[in-house]
């Protein structure tokens, strides 16, 4: 009889996902509302991307050599470019999948969500082999195929931090109720901090930033908590300097641009050199000596591609993607607040906080204003995991902007409270 009442419980949760899959796909006529404004840009950063892991892939061609230009984009390495433009096919995928299913959906999803993604960090920590730095962030397969949990991971947290304010009768007043909050997420971030990545921790907590300044958390706490981070720098610094000195030279070449130029320095340098080499309309694709080509710029073609950028397209072409970029999240401050519920908002601010953070310190890092850390820029560096994850961030703001337009959300407005930007 237990048997039997188990696997009656079984069919019946079973079911209940099979409804709620049906009720919340995609309606007729809710492509009308499709935000092609948002993917248009968003394809066109792609596609930059694309031609930038070109340039910082490819051979030098003397000056003066008789190739035409079809002839010479025929004798370079077309490796990176070839799986970024599979990994852009395989983003329109995912992005039609996820906008496939109503956002509210993924917010009766967030503890699967939140606790698969705990179990995916522990995992990699357990069972991947230390790489670079000595960061155990990566499971790999096959000839060198890696896959990085924790990029999916924030997803993940996105949906269920966003979920979590959602559903808060007021913004948080307390001390307790921020610990409350600050634990929840203290967890994946934890595990990401011991692999250890501090980059993507640094991306869980801006986007738990966004969202605590978004939810109109007092503003006293806030500032509170401001002035306790400032506090822990330094024991911070002490633990650094007595256990990483990878992660202690990348902070003193910050602080001191001519630190180690031969060593920990080096890639900086070299970076801010092809940055400025390229002028004002760029050296151009596969010109002799660009910095590149040559190989001087270790992770030319990932972290450091905005060097890439301004060398090869010069200071017009560096220009035309940062107004990219602010055009993309401009547009994704405006739907965010003609989102139609208070879920909807913080989905789209957790986006913003990601995507503004990663753009913020990857091109700050380069020309000197910030820290090297391992963080990618969006959508123009090299990388399955982080184009996967950020073209998904991409369609849960067109999921929220169309069923916002269309007002086929499946709930009610659960909250008048609006959303603070």
């Amino acid at each position: 009889m237990e048997n039997k009442t188990k696997k009656k419980k079984k069919q019946g949760r079973f079911q209940e996902l099979l409804t709620k899959v049906k009720r919340n796909r995609l309606g007729r006529g809710l492509m009308i509302h499709f935000e092609w404004p948002l993917v248009l840009i968003v394809l066109a950063l792609s596609l930059f991307g694309v031609l930038s892991i070109y340039a910082a892939t490819a051979t030098p061609v003397e000056d003066g050599s008789s190739y035409s230009f079809l002839e010479m984009m025929q004798i370079q390495p077309f490796n990176y470019p070839r799986l970024q433009l599979i990994w852009m096919m395989a983003g329109a995928v995912a992005l039609l999948a996820v906008i496939f299913f109503d956002y509210q959906f993924f917010g009766d999803l967030k503890n699967l969500l939140y606790w698969g993604n705990v179990a995916l960090l522990l995992a990699v920590k357990l069972l991947s082999t230390a790489g670079r730095g000595g960061m155990n962030g990566w499971f790999q397969w096959g000839d060198g195929r890696t896959f990085q949990p924790s990029e999916l991971g924030k997803i993940a947290i996105i949906i269920a931090l966003a979920k979590l304010f959602a559903d808060r009768e007021k913004p948080i007043t307390r001390i307790g109720e921020l610990f409350r909050v600050a634990c929840y997420v203290g967890l994946p971030l934890a595990l990401v901090v011991i692999q250890p990545d501090v980059g993507t921790a640094l991306v869980y907590m801006a986007i738990f930033a966004g969202l605590l300044f978004a939810s109109g958390t007092d503003k006293k706490i806030i500032i509170g908590i401001i002035c306790i981070a400032i506090l822990l720098l330094v024991p911070a610094w002490y633990l650094l300097e007595t256990s990483d000195s990878f992660r202690v030279d990348r902070i003193q070449v910050w602080l001191d641009p001519t630190y180690d130029p031969n060593g920990a320095g080096m890639q900086t340098t070299n970076a801010r050199i092809a940055l400025g080499s390229g002028g004002l309309w760029g050296k151009g694709l596969f010109a002799d000596g660009n910095f590149a080509a040559l190989n001087y710029i270790p992770d030319d073609h990932t972290d450091f591609i905005f060097a890439i950028v301004g060398e090869t397209f010069g200071l017009v072409g560096a220009t035309a993607m940062v107004l990219l970029f602010l055009s993309m999240l401009v547009r994704m401050i405006m739907l965010s607040m003609r989102a139609q519920d208070a879920f909807g908002s913080y989905i789209i601010v957790g986006v913003i906080s990601m995507m503004l953070f990663h753009i913020f310190e990857n091109i700050g890092m380069v020309i000197g204003l910030m820290p090297v850390t391992g963080i990618p820029l969006p959508f123009i560096s090299y990388g399955g995991s982080n184009y996967l994850t950020n073209i998904i961030g991409v369609g849960l703001v067109v999921n929220v902007a169309m069923r916002s337009r269309a007002g086929q959300a499946h709930t009610p407005r659960r909250k008048k409270r609006p959303v603070q930007l």
